[in-house]
């Protein structure tokens, strides 16, 4: 897997500075994950049992490369290894976990002088808790 074997735990990062200052001045590639909020719209049963929980997370993956091209496509293969990764070991106990929905927002930048490349992967993932044994 390109995480594990390309990426070391200092370059995953949970809930750190993604602004274009911060992204100049650290070292590529690098994985960002935010946990942006948790929403719990559903109780499953009465007395809140069973509580659904809804999770999102966005990982931002900034790379450098020689040209721009290299830059996005090693940010677009990075970008799979996670969602392979996620897709593969979620949902394995029946009702208590799902990804329910993803979006990808891919760099765009047409600028040959920036070799940085932002993707931004938004995940939204569903848990239900058993609020009876915790």
């Amino acid at each position: 897997m390109y995480l594990k074997t390309h990426l070391d735990d200092s370059q995953i990062r949970y809930g750190f500075d993604v602004s274009s200052e911060m992204i100049s001045r650290t070292p590529a590639p690098i994985v960002n994950v935010l946990l942006r909020g948790i929403d719990s719209p559903i109780f499953a049963a009465l007395g809140g049992g069973e509580v659904d929980q809804s999770y999102e997370v966005l990982i931002y993956v900034i790379t450098r490369g020689t040209n721009y091209e290299n830059a996005f496509r090693t940010g677009l293969n990075i970008i799979g290894e996670i969602f392979d990764e996620v897709y593969t070991t979620t949902g394995l106990k029946g009702t208590t976990d799902s990804l329910n929905e993803y979006s990808l927002e891919l760099d765009h930048k047409m600028n040959n002088e920036h070799l940085t490349c932002v993707h931004l992967l938004t995940l939204t993932y569903d848990r239900r808790i058993n609020m009876r044994r915790r």
